[in-house]
């Protein structure tokens, strides 16, 4: 089996984000039990962590959606203050997306490491020379986004607001790997079933 180039590890992880948000009904749900259970196989301590870090943001989706979208409501004797069939759903289908996103985001960070993944998003970076963009630093800044959504900086979240901060000590070394014929070809692949996806 061919080992593939980290930037069409994310090319596949992009275009399966894609797919979870375009995915309707059966399709959604089916589509998210089985990265769940990819996740919790394979990623299992990232997918715990992250998925407690976003416990807050799902409980907001579900305040939101559930309790300010018009319709039946799910309990008649409150009325209007309490929440809609309608907004549940909306809520539950969104809060599902939201959690096969992250779980998502741990099998990557658990099957690449971060000189992979820094080599990765450079690569997908490159045309973005001709913009006056960086590559190198554009995917150390993504990386860093990766990294901080797992586990708070040394410091806390005030030590990226330091001129002079411990993290500016930090050395990613960038590993350059070119793309091979099969790294094209299932790339291309990915892609056209991510169209699909959208477009069907």
């Amino acid at each position: 089996m061919p080992d593939f180039h980290p930037a069409t590890r994310l090319i596949v992880w992009g275009v399966l984000v894609v797919l979870v948000q375009s995915a309707r009904g059966p399709l959604l749900w089916g589509f998210g039990l089985f990265i769940g259970a990819v996740a919790f196989v394979f990623a299992s301590r990232r997918a715990w962590v992250l998925v407690r870090r976003i416990r807050y943001l799902l409980l907001a989706l579900l305040v939101l959606f559930g309790f300010f979208t018009p319709g039946e409501a799910v309990l008649p004797a409150l009325g209007q203050a309490g929440p809609s069939v309608e907004g549940l759903a909306l809520a539950l289908t969104h809060g599902w997306r939201l959690l096969a996103v992250v779980l998502l985001v741990a099998i990557l960070l658990e099957s690449s490491n971060e000189a992979l993944l820094v080599s990765g998003m450079a690569t997908l970076a490159r045309p973005l020379i001709f913009l006056g963009v960086c590559s190198e630093r554009l995917a150390v800044r993504l990386l860093l986004v990766f990294r901080y959504a797992e586990a708070s900086p040394p410091g806390g979240w005030r030590a990226l607001l330091v001129a002079r901060s411990p993290l500016n000590d930090e050395v990613l070394v960038l590993q350059r790997v070119a793309m091979a014929w099969w790294d094209w070809v299932a790339a291309g692949a990915v892609i056209m079933l991510g169209v699909w996806g959208i477009f069907r």
